[in-house]
């Protein structure tokens, strides 16, 4: 594993995209790890708790990768910290939570962290592997402005189509919403078009949901999903 000096060798100054490329060395080599050595520990806690565990699960992932940082004088908030993230988007087998990190040197802010963290609401599982990616925004209207853009959280993210089984027939449904579609639509960069909603359509998709209908409400654009009750 290459150190954060490595890394912070050939810059002048730290950058914010450095420092994050650093960050998800660690998570690549170690996120699977600290789940599988924890995981029989936090299903029971989600058995009791429901999302807390995986509150639990990310404060064992951040310790040990805020370690260095804070040894080499950054600044960040180790652990997780609920007010400091968000979740609205994706079905509840696969649900979609970004939590950020403002790392800053010597009290000045160098930028945002945020860690994108798929999991299931059904079952204590992470369907995807965490990752990090960076924003050079650190305040928090600016942070959550730029989440609200799906471009933003999905650029560089190695997500693919998946191919799922049709539930058997059943005489009864079963219906879930999402009030985050619209922020697959907004343009970013010049971009125009659909943007990033046939990735968010796909992700309910491939876990057995129908897309039925879409409304907007308020600013937001909700769209209500169906599938065979299980």
């Amino acid at each position: 594993m290459k150190s954060l000096q490595d890394y912070l060798s050939k810059e002048q100054a730290p950058t914010i995209h450095t420092l994050v490329k650093f960050m998800n060395q660690y998570l690549s080599e170690k996120w699977n790890g600290i789940f599988a050595e924890n995981e029989e520990e936090l299903a029971a806690m989600f058995a009791e708790y429901g999302d807390r565990a995986y509150g639990a699960y990310v404060q064992k992932l951040m310790a040990p990768v805020c370690e260095p940082l804070l040894d080499a004088g950054f600044q960040i908030r180790p652990g997780f910290h609920l007010s400091d993230s968000i979740e609205q988007w994706g079905p509840p087998e696969e649900r979609e939570r970004c939590a950020w990190y403002v790392i800053a040197k010597d009290g000045d802010p160098i930028g945002t962290a945020v860690l994108q963290f798929y999991h299931s609401h059904t079952r204590f599982h992470l369907p995807q592997p965490p990752r990090f990616f960076a924003l050079e925004e650190t305040g928090r209207d600016e942070i959550l402005n730029a989440l609200s853009h799906a471009a933003v959280r999905l650029y560089g993210a190695a997500l693919r189509y998946q191919d799922s089984l049709p539930e058997d027939g059943a005489p009864k449904w079963e219906y879930a919403a999402d009030s985050g579609l619209g922020d697959y639509l907004q343009p970013f960069k010049g971009q125009t078009g659909t943007g990033f909603i046939d990735q968010a359509l796909a992700v309910w998709g491939r876990n057995g949901w129908e897309l039925v209908s879409i409304t907007p409400y308020q600013d937001r654009l909700v769209g209500f999903f169906k599938r065979p009750a299980r």
